[in-house]
């Protein structure tokens, strides 16, 4: 192995991490889990799915790639907290829109209850950000880790040794401060863990 190779090893592993632990990629994986967990039959797995996939990652990904065809941003990956507002919004939106369709059609409750976690830490973290860059990788891999707890399976606490990973690739790659990483976990524990008050209960 050369050494240019050598060097750039941790580069590649600070970039796969942040494509994998994709604020629009782990909600999904989030969901699959609960959904299989309390949905009663494939067809609400597939139409559960298919509706919180589309609101929630293909809709914002299809807005955010408007936006900077339009130059309205300047990056694809937002690196830019004064761009990240509009896409927040419009995102923020979008999850709204998703979970009032899986309320209208008698989704589970704790499929809203999810839903609803995930627009009550974006609002917060959308007034955040263009404060400060706080990251929403930590954030929220953090919070579907306390979902995924919560509503599958306790032992699934393991998945907390992620986030040091996903801290480290975020600072590595110049996106945030070690302090806006570990302030995404802390802010995201907080309010899903006060959240869950709300947590409908077992049936």
């Amino acid at each position: 192995m050369t050494q240019k190779t050598i060097s750039a090893f941790p580069a590649w592993i600070a970039l796969g991490t942040s494509v994998v632990f994709s604020p629009f990629i782990v909600p999904i994986v989030t969901a699959i889990f609960v959904i299989y967990k309390h949905a009663s039959t494939s067809q609400e797995v597939i139409l559960w799915l298919t509706i919180i996939a589309t609101f929630v990652t293909v809709l914002p990904i299809l807005a955010i790639a408007l936006l900077f065809r339009f130059s309205k941003v300047s990056n694809f990956h937002l690196p830019a907290k004064e761009e990240r507002l509009i896409p927040l919004c419009l995102t923020l939106v979008s999850m709204i829109l998703g979970t009032i369709i899986l309320y209208q059609i008698g989704a589970s409750q704790r499929i809203i209850w999810v839903c609803q976690v995930f627009i009550v830490n974006s609002i917060v973290f959308s007034v955040i950000t263009p404060l400060w860059k706080i990251s929403f990788h930590t954030s929220v891999t953090t919070s579907c880790i306390i979902v995924l707890m919560l509503l599958v399976n306790l032992n699934l606490v393991w998945l907390f040794l992620l986030i040091p990973l996903i801290a480290w690739a975020r600072v590595y790659r110049e996106r945030h401060t070690l302090l806006q990483t570990f302030m995404g976990t802390l802010l995201a524990t907080a309010i899903t863990m006060l959240f869950s008050i709300f947590q409908p209960p077992m049936g």
